[in-house]
């Protein structure tokens, strides 16, 4: 399944839940989901400027695995920037083995095509992800043409990698811990690289999930970003799904 950017380890928070949720299993036709974060934050930076995100997924799956579709989510860099918008269309494919196992491959296309016009952040995103037992998730992802904008210099085009880890556990009355850690590896952009991290619980009620997470992130990402851009402290969130 797509994961949008609000994953606690590496897309938004709302990413995980989408995975692993009840009701999250994969029927054949039309779906999606409607959410508001408290802070749009990917891989451990705030793409909201520290302020809420409205979200949405709307997506197609097929009877043999592969799956399009469309997310798209509010977007402030800055302070000083404007609210604007970003757009993921992507494919995918997933299958599962044996009795535990699944795995995912995806392709991701982020647009912003009202953001600053001086700046070009539209890239390319490829990822594969390998699950056991619905409760951890191992993913690797790569793109050939990043924009990376730290408080020293921005540069375009360059390659980016990410790995993150993902864990759920179940607890009773519907409520589930899920935490993650990862790496992103920007040496081919700035020299260098930074770890972000989260710890939180959720809860599902019928369509609805509601997730409140700590997430936080390595020195190395507040000395790379600009103050507030690098996240330490809870972000909150709620989709539902349709």
């Amino acid at each position: 399944m797509r994961l949008p950017a609000a994953n606690a380890s590496g897309c938004t928070i709302l990413a995980l839940a989408l995975l692993t949720a009840p009701g999250a299993a994969r029927a054949e036709g039309w779906g999606g989901s409607v959410g508001l974060a408290s802070d749009y934050v990917y891989r451990g930076l705030t793409l909201s400027s520290n302020d809420p995100a409205g979200q949405l997924d709307l997506h197609y799956y097929g009877s043999s695995g592969w799956y399009a579709g469309l997310w798209a989510s509010s977007v402030r860099r800055l302070p000083f920037y404007s609210t604007s918008l970003e757009f993921d269309p992507y494919l995918g494919y997933q299958w599962r083995f044996g009795q535990r196992w699944s795995a995912n491959l995806e392709a991701v296309h982020h647009d912003y095509p009202w953001d600053n016009p001086h700046r070009h952040y539209n890239y390319q995103e490829f990822s594969g992800t390998l699950g056991y037992a619905d409760r951890a998730f191992v993913t690797v992802a790569y793109s050939p043409d990043s924009a990376v904008e730290t408080r020293y210099k921005f540069v375009t085009g360059r390659s980016v990698l990410a790995y993150d880890l993902a864990l759920r556990q179940p607890l009773p009355h519907a409520f589930s811990l899920n935490a993650g850690i990862g790496y992103r590896d920007l040496r081919w952009a700035v020299d260098s690289g930074y770890v972000y991290g989260n710890v939180g619980v959720g809860w599902d009620w019928r369509h609805f999930h509601l997730d409140l997470s700590y997430i936080d992130t390595n020195g190395t990402a507040r000395r790379l970003f600009y103050e507030d851009m690098a996240v330490r402290r809870l972000v909150g969130s709620v989709l539902w799904r349709f």
